[in-house]
């Protein structure tokens, strides 16, 4: 047999064995004879770098089935007989990772500038609105506030006591509610007149 007739039998035989395998891939019954020809062709030994199914791929690339079940889909490359060249996936995955290399490191840079940009932005419209104030000042109006709150605690007693003569332990502890919540409701309003003060002074 001449080397072109040797190569025209290998054509056909892999013409065949790929029409089997459509074939069952359709949900086509095989007939006996059918099913006795896949079974020589596959007992055939495939070259070295060929490998049958997802999970060899997995365990040469040293992945999880999942892994290469998306890099299916993403487009790794297949045989036609629906094997899979290791030659040829290790190369794809060279060249895919590489891509995903350049894109997302310019995405991810491109991304980061832009919040830092935004969030920058967002700073100084606040500023601007004295909706943020400059840390010394915050600490110095927080330190008021303390000693305010501390005040009001420290002469709560001597204020209330009076109030609290034989009242019902109910009413008691309306009494304190209400004197506490005062306290703390007076220097709250203090703070964020003394933030509306200090905005309208930059505005002059």
């Amino acid at each position: 047999m001449t080397e072109q007739s040797q190569n025209l039998a290998e054509l056909a035989r892999k013409k065949r064995h790929l029409h089997l395998i459509e074939k069952i891939q359709a949900g086509k019954a095989l007939t006996k004879q059918e099913i006795s020809e896949l079974e020589q062709f596959e007992a055939e030994p495939l070259p070295a770098t060929i490998v049958k199914t997802i999970e060899e791929v997995a365990k040469v690339m040293g992945v999880t089935y999942r892994t290469v079940q998306r890099w299916k889909l993403d487009g790794m490359p297949s045989t036609k007989e629906g094997f899979y060249d290791l030659e040829e996936v290790k190369s794809w995955h060279v060249q895919k990772s590489q891509r995903f290399k350049e894109q997302d490191g310019r995405a991810y840079w491109d991304e980061k500038i832009s919040q830092y940009k935004a969030e920058l932005l967002r700073l100084e419209v606040k500023k601007a609105t004295s909706e943020v104030i400059p840390y010394r000042e915050h600490v110095e109006v927080v330190r008021e506030q303390v000693r305010g709150i501390k005040m009001g605690f420290l002469r709560l007693p001597r204020y209330i006591a009076p109030k609290l003569y034989q009242q019902e332990p109910k009413v008691i502890c309306e009494i304190l509610d209400n004197e506490i919540r005062s306290i703390i409701n007076q220097f709250a309003g203090a703070y964020n007149a003394d933030k509306i003060d200090k905005g309208k002074s930059k505005d002059h």
